[in-house]
């Protein structure tokens, strides 16, 4: 299993989370929120996510989290 890649973003508040290193071919907004937006592989294959305004406004850091 290759590692998965966690990014924030502080400037554009989000997270972004990657488990694939194949190339991006579009990004597609998620069906039970506009706050996921998915990274889509050629192959159609899910290949990471980002949530959008991930941190609540006022709070500072991330929160923890578990993998």
């Amino acid at each position: 299993m290759k590692p998965i890649k966690i990014a924030y973003d502080e400037r554009g508040n989000t997270l972004h989370v990657r488990f694939s290193s194949k190339k991006e071919v579009f990004c597609k907004e998620s069906d039970i929120g506009k706050e996921i937006v998915y990274s889509i592989a050629e192959d159609g294959s899910v290949i990471g996510f980002e949530i959008l305004n991930y941190l609540a406004k006022g709070e500072k850091n991330p929160q923890e989290f578990y993998l």
